[in-house]
C-alpha cells in the first residue's frame, strides 16, 4: 500500500470514530489500556497513583524502587526473579543455548535477561510527593511494610481486596485523612489507624469485623515522626509530635455489614471524649434493647455526635439512654420499627422522626412564624455576555431583586445571596423564604427594612471560575452604581444604600460571598489568590453571611468517590445522563432549572470525585512568561484567604455561618471554621443539630439568629 493509500485510510478511520461524531465531548471512562508502568510514571509527575481494577494479588514492586527510590533486592517482599537460562527446562533433544549468538544483541535489559545478570541501575530522580494511592478492586492479600514510608499520604483506598490486616508502618502515615478498607476481611480495626493525627473518615463496610479495640493503638516510629521535619528536629521534638489520644479527629467511621453485636461495641467506652460524627452500624449483629452509655456511644464519649446509623439490625429492638444532642438516629429495618413487631410487618417511612428512648429528633423548624413565600418584586439585567459561539445567542444574566413592600426612596442596606449547586446548577429562584421575607421585617431599633438581590451566574464546566467570579463582581458593581437605575426604570421606588451591603449565599453561594468579601493584601502576589482579588480595592462589603458554604477545594471529601451517593433517590447517576451537561465546547449558561435536566451534576460530581476539576476545565493560565500562573484548588480555596489574612494581621467583615450537625453535602467545616476565627473580625456560629444541607429552604425556618445578627451589623 503506498504512502498516499495508508494517509487515506487513517483519515477514513478517523472520520468514522466516535470522537469525531462527538467533537469535544468530555469523556469519562478510563483507559482501556491502563498498565503498572504507565500509572507510575503518572504518579511520578502527579502525586496521584490509581492501581484499581488491575487484577494485582500483590502492589507492584515498581511502586516502591520508581517511587521511593529502594533498590529492588533491599524490599521487605522482593519479586521472584526470572530464571536464568542454565535454570529453564529443555525438552528431550532441544540444544543448549548457545550464548555466544547473544553478542548482537544491543539492548541492555534484553541481554541481562538473557543472562540472568541485574539489569543496569537507571539514575533515580525524586518524584512528586504522593499524595493519592488507589488499589481498590484487585487480589491483594498483603501490604507491604515499605507503603508507609509514602509520608505524605493523605488518601489510601484499599477496598475490595483479599486484607485481613495492615503493617504497623502504616502509623507512620502522619498526613492521611481518609482510609477505604471496604469489601476485605478484617475483624477489627486496624491498630495502626488508632492514632494517626489527621485521619477523618475510615470505611471498613463489608469486612469481618466482630471487636471494637481501641487499647492497644500502634504508634509511629521514629522515621514517622521525622517525616518532612528537616535535619535539626530533636528526638524530644519528635515525641512532641506524637499522637497522644486514639481517632483523634475521626468524623466519620462506617462498619456496616460486620459482625459486631451488643458487647462488642463496649470496645467504644474510654475516658476522654471522641469527635465522631457519623457511626454507621448498620446490617450487623446487634439485638434486643442497646444500651447507649454502656455501648460508648453516650454523649460523655460521642458529644459531637450527629448521625447513628442502625438500619438493618433486624433483632435490634430499642435503644436505652441518651444520644448526643440533636443526634439523628436511623432504625430502618429494625424490630421496633415494625408494626406490631410482626416479622413481616412494613417499617415506617420515616424513623428519623420516630426517635426511639432519648434520641434526639431530626431537625424540624419551630412552628408558628410565616410561611409566606413571596416572589420577587423586579427582575433585572445586569450584564449580557456576548454569544460563546457562531450558533448561540448572546448570554443575559439576571438578578431578583426582593425590596420592602412600602419604600418611598429611603436608602435600604442590601443583602446579595447566591444561589448553590456546586457551582455547576442552580439558579437565582432559588432563594430561601426566609430571604424572601426578610425585606418585610423591621430590624434593629430603627425598624429598618432590607433589599434582597439574588443573581444568576455562568456555571461550570462550560464557564471556568474566573469567569463565574467575574459575574460575581458584576452583580455586585451593578446593585451598587446601577440597580436604583433599573428599579426606577420598572417603577419601584426603593433606593439602595452602597455603603451597607452584607454579602450571603448557600453551599457554592457561601463559598462566592466568602471569595469576593474577604480582602486580599496588596502585597500578596496574584498567583497565590488565582488572580481573583474580588470586585474592586475600593469595595469592602460590610458584613458576610455564608449559609454552609463550599470553603476548601482542596479537602479529601472533594477527592473521595461517593458511589452510590446515599441521600440521591436512585443512588448513582447514569453516565448518559450527565455526559451531555458535561462538553466544556458548549456555550455556557447561566440559569439551571431546580429539579431539571442538569440537577444531576451535583451527585453525579461526588460520584466521581470531580470536583473541583470541573471549575478549571476552561480555565486557562493568567500572566505572561515567567510571570504567568494557573488558577488552582489551593489559591481559589476560602482557606488559603483565611491562612494570608491570619499571617498578615489583615482585619476582615463580620462574618455569620450558619450549618446543620448532619450536613453530609460539603466538606466539614471545622478546619474552615477555626481558620476563619483566627483572623481579625468578629465571628459568629450558627450550628443548626440536626440540620440538614440547605435546611433554610423549608418555608417554616425563620433564622431567628440570622436575623438577630443583621441587626447588629446594618
Amino acid at each position: 500500500m503506498s504512502l498516499r493509500d495508508q494517509i487515506a485510510a487513517r483519515r477514513a478511520v478517523a472520520r468514522a470514530s466516535p470522537a469525531r461524531k462527538n467533537p469535544g465531548f468530555a469523556q469519562t471512562s478510563r483507559l482501556d489500556d491502563k498498565t503498572i508502568p504507565g500509572q507510575v510514571s503518572k504518579a511520578r509527575r502527579s502525586g496521584k497513583l490509581d492501581l484499581a481494577s488491575l487484577e494485582l494479588s500483590r502492589i507492584p514492586a515498581d511502586v516502591y524502587t520508581d517511587l521511593l527510590g529502594i533498590p529492588e533486592d533491599e524490599l521487605s517482599n522482593p519479586p521472584s526473579k526470572p530464571d536464568s537460562p542454565e535454570d529453564m527446562p529443555r525438552m528431550p533433544g532441544m540444544p543448549a543455548i548457545d550464548t555466544l549468538a547473544l553478542d548482537d544483541i544491543n539492548d541492555e535489559d534484553a541481554r541481562a535477561r538473557a543472562f540472568g545478570t541485574p539489569p543496569p541501575k537507571k539514575p533515580w530522580s525524586e518524584p512528586e510527593e504522593l499524595t493519592s494511592f488507589k488499589a481498590g478492586i484487585n487480589r491483594i492479600r498483603e501490604v507491604d511494610t515499605e507503603l508507609g514510608l509514602f509520608g505524605g499520604l493523605r488518601i489510601l483506598d484499599l477496598n475490595h481486596n483479599e486484607l485481613t490486616s495492615l503493617p504497623d508502618s502504616i502509623a507512620d502515615l502522619l498526613q492521611l485523612e481518609w482510609i477505604d478498607l471496604s469489601f476485605n476481611a478484617f475483624t477489627a480495626i486496624p491498630p495502626a489507624l488508632l492514632l494517626l493525627p489527621k485521619l477523618e473518615v475510615i470505611n471498613l463496610a463489608n469486612n469481618a469485623v466482630s471487636i471494637i479495640d481501641l487499647s492497644s493503638p500502634i504508634k509511629p516510629s521514629e522515621e514517622g515522626l521525622s517525616y518532612g521535619t528537616g535535619f535539626l528536629i530533636s528526638a524530644f521534638e519528635r515525641r512532641d509530635r506524637a499522637p497522644k489520644t486514639v481517632l483523634p479527629v475521626l468524623r466519620t467511621l462506617n462498619l456496616a455489614h460486620n459482625k459486631l453485636s451488643n458487647e462488642s461495641l463496649t470496645g467504644f467506652t474510654g475516658k476522654g471524649e471522641l469527635k465522631l460524627r457519623v457511626v454507621t452500624l448498620s446490617h450487623n449483629k446487634l439485638s434486643g434493647v442497646l444500651d447507649i452509655e454502656a455501648s460508648g456511644l453516650g454523649p460523655s464519649r460521642l458529644p459531637e455526635l450527629a448521625s447513628l446509623v442502625l438500619d438493618g439490625n433486624s433483632d435490634l429492638h430499642d435503644i436505652e439512654g441518651d444520644l448526643a444532642e440533636g443526634c439523628a438516629l436511623k432504625m430502618e429495618d429494625c424490630g421496633y420499627t415494625r408494626t406490631g413487631g410482626g416479622i413481616g410487618s412494613t417499617p415506617p417511612r420515616s424513623p428519623m422522626k420516630k426517635p426511639a428512648n432519648g434520641a434526639a429528633a431530626a431537625y424540624e423548624p419551630t412552628p408558628g412564624g410565616p410561611s409566606d413565600i413571596p416572589n420577587p418584586s423586579a427582575t433585572v439585567t445586569f450584564i449580557t455576555h456576548p454569544a460563546a459561539s457562531f450558533d448561540s445567542e448572546p448570554l443575559a444574566l439576571e438578578m431578583d431583586v426582593y425590596v420592602p413592600a412600602s419604600s418611598s426612596g429611603t436608602k435600604h442596606p442590601v443583602v446579595i445571596w447566591w444561589h448553590g449547586g456546586g457551582l455547576l446548577q442552580g439558579n437565582k429562584e432559588n432563594l430561601p423564604p426566609h430571604l424572601r421575607r426578610l425585606p418585610n421585617r423591621a430590624l434593629g431599633p430603627k425598624g429598618e427594612h432590607v433589599i434582597v438581590v439574588s443573581p444568576n451566574y455562568r456555571l461550570a464546566p462550560q464557564a471556568p471560575i474566573l469567569d463565574i467570579l467575574a459575574d460575581v463582581d458584576a452583580a455586585i458593581t451593578f446593585t451598587r452604581t446601577a440597580l436604583d437605575t433599573a428599579l426606577a426604570a420598572k417603577g419601584v421606588t426603593a433606593r439602595v444604600d452602597a455603603d451597607r451591603i452584607v454579602l450571603s449565599g448557600g453551599s457554592a453561594g457561601g463559598y462566592l460571598a466568602l471569595m469576593a468579601g474577604l480582602p486580599v493584601p496588596a502585597s500578596v502576589p496574584d498567583a497565590d489568590v488565582g488572580g481573583y482579588r474580588g470586585p474592586s480595592q475600593g469595595f469592602a462589603p460590610l458584613a458576610l453571611a455564608p449559609f454552609y458554604p463550599i470553603t476548601d477545594l482542596e479537602h479529601v471529601f472533594w477527592a473521595t468517590e461517593t458511589d452510590p451517593v446515599p441521600w440521591w433517590p436512585t443512588g448513582s447517576v447514569p453516565d448518559a445522563a450527565a455526559q451531555p451537561h458535561l462538553n466544556t465546547r458548549d456555550p455556557p449558561v447561566g440559569f439551571a432549572v431546580s429539579g431539571g435536566p442538569r440537577s444531576i451534576l451535583y451527585p453525579y460530581m461526588l460520584q466521581h470525585a470531580l470536583f473541583p476539576s470541573l471549575l478549571f476545565r476552561n480555565q486557562r493560565s493568567c500572566g505572561h512568561g515567567l510571570e504567568g500562573y494557573r488558577p488552582s484548588a489551593t489559591s481559589m480555596s476560602v482557606t488559603t484567604r483565611a491562612r494570608i489574612l491570619a499571617q498578615r494581621g489583615v482585619a476582615r467583615p463580620p462574618i455569620f455561618l450558619a450549618y446543620g450537625t448532619v450536613d453530609d453535602k460539603i466538606q466539614p467545616l471545622e478546619e474552615s471554621i477555626a481558620l476563619l476565627r483566627a483572623t481579625q473580625g468578629s465571628f459568629e456560629l450558627d450550628v443548626v443539630p440536626g440540620a440538614d444541607h440547605a435546611y433554610d429552604e423549608d418555608p417554616a425556618e425563620q433564622c431567628e439568629r440570622f436575623a438577630a445578627w443583621l441587626e447588629g451589623v446594618i
